[in-house]
């Protein structure tokens, strides 16, 4: 998968096969793509302008202004800040537990232990943490499925009860099919929530409670080496603190 088509994958599939040849051409001839105007590409491409445009917004894009900007930056490297790979990911594990709230992680797995019916939404890198995350849940037979399709995950606000929890993992928070699915569950007063990388992040602000952490963006010959090993971790402590809840219940 090239550079331009992973950095949108989440959202390829939304897109018409015009819109698709275009975002192909794009990948095929990116140091040219990265210079070229809006009339030309859709020369180019024997499209209108208008087509590129919605090919823009269906990326999650204001327009071919930024999509310009992202092609141009693609190739930048994000260098960590120790060259030593089990040093930085040894600090993204200790910086990561050093910023959880007790409080947050109780909300959540309180929510966890009220809830009818749990879906887990991740898509990308992100999904097997969802499956992961999912099969915990399920092997105490909490009732559980993880969503990771778009076409599925648009239909989401007509399939969630009332009861129920839909849990995002992303470790961006920023990926544009979560956003669009979680402004529609908010605007349904659907019970929500977020485990993230990222603790400002637009999807955080979208839910009913997160659990998160900042950790270093790691990006290098355009590929994202962001440490997804702490979204596990964030998986782990949330379970053990939702068994030991449950116990208690019991009790």
């Amino acid at each position: 998968m090239g550079r331009v088509i992973e950095r949108f994958a989440s959202t390829v599939p939304s897109l018409s096969h015009s819109e698709k040849h275009v975002l192909y051409y794009i990948e095929d001839h990116l140091e040219e793509a990265k210079n070229l105007p809006l009339t030309e590409l859709a020369h180019l491409n024997n499209v209108s302008t208008t087509t590129i445009v919605r090919m823009c917004h269906k990326l999650g894009l204001d327009g071919f202004t930024e999509l310009k900007y992202i092609l141009k930056t693609l190739d930048e490297d994000q260098i960590p800040s120790d060259e030593n790979i089990i040093s930085r990911h040894h600090q993204d594990i200790n910086g990561m537990l050093s910023q959880l709230r007790i409080e947050a992680i109780n909300d959540l797995t309180q929510q966890l232990v009220r809830a009818e019916k749990v879906i887990i939404v991740a898509v990308g890198l992100s999904k097997m943490m969802g499956e992961y995350f999912s099969k915990l849940l399920m092997q105490v037979n909490k009732p559980t499925f993880y969503v990771y399709e778009s076409h599925i995950i648009d239909l989401l606000s007509n399939m969630v009860g009332r009861n129920d929890l839909v849990i995002f993992i992303s470790s961006s928070g920023e990926t544009q099919t979560i956003i669009n699915i979680a402004e529609k569950l908010k605007y349904h007063n659907t019970n929500t929530a977020a485990i993230t990388n990222t603790v400002d992040s637009k999807l955080n602000k979208l839910v009913s409670c997160s659990v998160s952490a900042n950790v270093e963006r790691v990006k290098f010959a355009g590929y994202d080496l962001t440490a997804r090993s702490t979204l596990l971790v964030l998986i782990d402590i949330i379970f053990e603190s939702y068994l030991m809840q449950k116990l208690r219940k019991r009790k």
